[in-house]
């Protein structure tokens, strides 16, 4: 009850120092928190996504490189990208692709569907 009411009380005094500021005041505290940020969270870069702080444990650093790599398809990405595909190839495995992501779908849902049958104890 108590934080709560601190809580509310901050807010308060939050919009009231608000509504007092002036616009070249609510820009400077913008700014200044915007620079803030800015040298707490450095720009994206190209290794932004698949870099691993590396601590005691090298192979879990190396585990978790390679599931970040896995789910952003990189090792796909870098064979397909080696040698050039015709439109007609592409097209064709894309759509091979597409269907065996339905196919797969389709079965874990039979599957799952079993599994509840045979819960339920049928």
């Amino acid at each position: 009850m108590i934080a709560t009411n601190a809580v509310s009380n901050s807010l308060k005094i939050t919009k009231e120092t608000r509504a007092e500021q002036t616009v070249e005041d609510r820009w400077r505290d913008q700014s200044r928190k915007a620079l803030e940020d800015s040298k707490m969270y450095p720009p994206a870069h190209a290794y932004t996504g698949r870099t691993v702080e590396v601590t005691k444990d090298l192979g879990m650093a190396y585990k978790q490189l390679d599931s970040i790599l896995s789910r952003n398809q990189v090792r796909q990405t870098l064979r397909l990208t080696e040698r050039h595909e015709k439109k007609g190839v592409k097209r064709r495995r894309l759509r091979s692709e597409r269907w065996r992501k339905q196919f797969a779908n389709e079965v874990r849902k039979k599957v799952q569907l079993v599994m509840k049958i045979r819960d339920r104890g049928a």
